[in-house]
């Protein structure tokens, strides 16, 4: 039997994969099929925050069964709330166990899922809560219920068609009290369980019979953009969709382990972004253990507790870690730093062998070993001791940092999709990895360049349409193929580089055509560096916008003497300028001459999600960055320019 060949109407196996590796024509088909065939296998880990979950601070386990009847309840809760097939529900929440429960209820009741970042603003959400027409929607804790009753306050008439608020954190309860009879809307994640109660027993079968009748063209999801810019898009995923995501997927994590359900995730990622829910889907298909993590602040902590063996994560969160290991090497010894860096020359000897097809020497291979001994599990030990991959997409992943990974013993497999792919189209491999390119095309997929180069997709992933959007839509679905607007190359082997988004190409006063994520990620494998933005479109030369590592910067101070009361005093400092000129003399090295940096200024204050310059997935809201340091960018052009605000 041929690894892809149909043995039903529903069922397709791939004799590749691990005997418990189950896929189904839809994604609720295969939770059915994964909590019946390992029923007792534990399948979720989290840490309690109220009673109804376990012990309030200690970690709980769950079995796939224990799942399922918690997952019923809330379903059945949902439909006594008159919640019907085809209608959209939405989440507003941080990963956590009942974003999972209501996620997969929602299917269950036959509805559509419409996640919403809970670093949304009040005015963003309800502008998704009335395009989609939510009725009901589940909150976090009581910030999320007052962006909604306040609003509705303010405006009766807004939001018309949400009825019913169910909130997980039981306190937020309290909250809604202040909002007088507005405050009925809002109830709790376990009076939904007690209504589910009384619902299951009118239909006990409702439950299993509405995710069983589902079909591969169903919605599964309407995932709203979080838009770097203009007004968000609701991207309609279907069932099938996720379904060739998962066939996939089971078939790269087949190529990490010949047990890919011995697997242990630990999820952080936001699940209103394609690739937490593709996270949150495939532990059903493989039967792996899904850990939550606390909160994004303490991953390192609950990575040294739970130990896990991949994670799926965007780029920012190793940049990050890759400044910190670099900052503790600074801090050690004279005696440390060399250790340190003999085993980085070390191991890049040795992977710039493997990285070249060889077999490394038998010298190479000893010095290695020694390195990893006596350095590089030191360093692997704060990522848990176990952790070999992590999925990687979402932005691009400077090559510097991917190296470094691998030769302290994780292998960052970066790949390439969007929203509207469900994800992933191409990723590298364990078998075939290379820094810099994103992979190659799935096995479902084709990918061809347009005549300007821009990566367009043929793939049962492409998703069906933007929600009440007809004419967006057929501006990117053409013959069959999705526009990605993203700008690549392909080479020999048929592996994808991503240079630019194909709205981000700046195009200068001279006519030249420059890729400005180049540059920044150049920029961002930089010590020092935090974000950095090249700005320069229809100007007669490229500046920047930077921020800097604050600890990593005060600490450089302390280091040279140099005197300061405040942050925004010392990256004022002759010195701190001059060492941002340094860093960004060595970025123009590595480009040509209509590329390199004229000028640039340092921020005060990092970008982040809350102040608005990063979308929920963190990338850069370009436009917003343009609009909100304009004076700065302004300055970069004038005689009188500086470097500082």
């Amino acid at each position: 039997m041929t690894s892809t060949e149909k043995t039903s109407s529903e069922q397709t196996v791939h004799t590749s994969l691990a005997a418990t590796t189950i896929i189904r024509d839809t994604v609720s088909k295969i939770f059915l099929e994964r909590v019946k065939t390992t029923p007792s296998k534990i399948g979720f880990q989290f840490k309690a925050t109220y009673p109804e979950l376990g012990s309030v601070g200690a970690w709980t386990e769950w079995s796939y069964r224990e799942f399922y009847l918690k997952c019923r309840l809330v379903s059945f809760g949902l439909m006594g709330l008159g919640l019907k097939p085809g209608d959209r529900a939405g989440i507003i929440s941080n990963t956590r166990i009942e974003w999972s429960l209501s996620d997969m209820a929602i299917l269950g009741a036959g509805a559509v899922t419409v996640p919403i970042y809970a670093s949304s603003t009040a005015e963003d959400s309800a502008y998704i809560v009335e395009h989609a027409e939510i009725r009901v929607i589940f909150a976090e804790d009581s910030k999320q219920v007052q962006k909604f009753l306040q609003l509705r306050q303010a405006n009766p008439k807004c939001m018309p068609s949400l009825e019913k608020i169910v909130v997980f954190e039981p306190s937020a309860v309290l909250a809604s009290a202040n909002f007088g009879d507005l405050g009925k809307m809002v109830l709790t994640f376990q009076a939904l369980d007690e209504l589910g109660k009384r619902e299951e027993a009118r239909n006990p079968t409702r439950f299993d019979e509405n995710l069983s009748a589902s079909k591969p063209s169903d919605p599964l999801t309407i995932c709203y953009t979080s838009g770097t810019t203009g007004v968000p898009k609701g991207v309609i995923v279907t069932q099938d969709n996720m379904v060739s995501v998962l066939e996939d997927a089971g078939l790269i994590v087949q190529q990490l382990d010949s047990q890919p359900e011995q697997q242990i995730f630990l999820s952080f990622l936001p699940f209103s972004h394609v690739i937490g829910k593709v996270e949150s889907m495939i532990i059903y298909a493989l039967g792996c253990k899904q850990i939550f993590a606390e909160n994004i602040d303490k991953i390192v902590a609950n990575m040294g507790e739970v130990r896990p063996t991949i994670l799926f994560s965007v780029p920012r969160i190793f940049e990050k870690a890759f400044a910190r290991v670099l900052a503790t090497v600074d801090a050690g010894s004279p005696l440390k730093k060399t250790l340190f860096h003999w085993a980085m020359k070390a191991g890049r000897n040795y992977y710039s062998q493997v990285w070249a097809g060889q077999t490394p020497t038998l010298l190479s291979r000893l010095e290695y070993e020694t390195a990893k001994r006596l350095v590089f599990h030191k360093v692997a030990a704060r990522f848990g001791g176990r952790l070999g991959y992590a999925i990687c997409g979402g932005a691009p992943l400077p090559q510097e940092i991917g190296e470094f990974f691998q030769i302290i013993g994780i292998s960052i497999l970066e790949g390439y999709g969007l929203t509207e792919t469900c994800g992933p189209i191409t990723v590298n491999t364990p078998r075939e990895c290379q820094f810099g390119r994103v992979g190659k095309p799935l096995p479902e997929v084709s990918i061809k360049l347009g005549d300007d180069g821009e990566v367009l997709c043929k793939s049962r992933k492409v998703f069906a349409g933007y929600y009440k959007m007809e004419k967006e839509t057929s501006e990117v679905l053409k013959d069959g193929w999705f526009s990605t607007g993203d700008i690549g190359t392909l080479d020999s082997k048929g592996s994808l580089k991503i240079t630019d988004r194909k709205k981000d190409l700046i195009v200068t006063s001279g006519g030249k055509n420059v890729a400005p994520q180049k540059i920044e990620n150049i920029a961002k494998s930089q010590k020092y560096v935090s974000q950095f933005v090249v700005h320069g479109d229809r100007r007669n030369y490229l500046t920047a916008l930077v921020t800097l590592d604050k600890d990593g910067v005060i600490k450089y101070a302390q280091d040279n003497q140099i005197l300061f009361s405040e942050y925004v005093e010392l990256i004022k400092n002759p010195k701190i300028i001059s060492l941002v000129q340094r860093i960004v003399d060595d970025v123009n090295k590595h480009l040509a001459s209509y590329e390199s940096i004229k000028k640039f200024v340092i921020l005060p204050q990092d970008f982040s999600v809350e102040t608005g310059e990063l979308t929920p997935s963190l990338k850069i809201k370009r436009r917003v960055v343009g609009q909100k340091f304009k004076a700065e960018l302004d300055s970069m052009y004038a005689d009188s320019a500086v470097r500082f605000p």
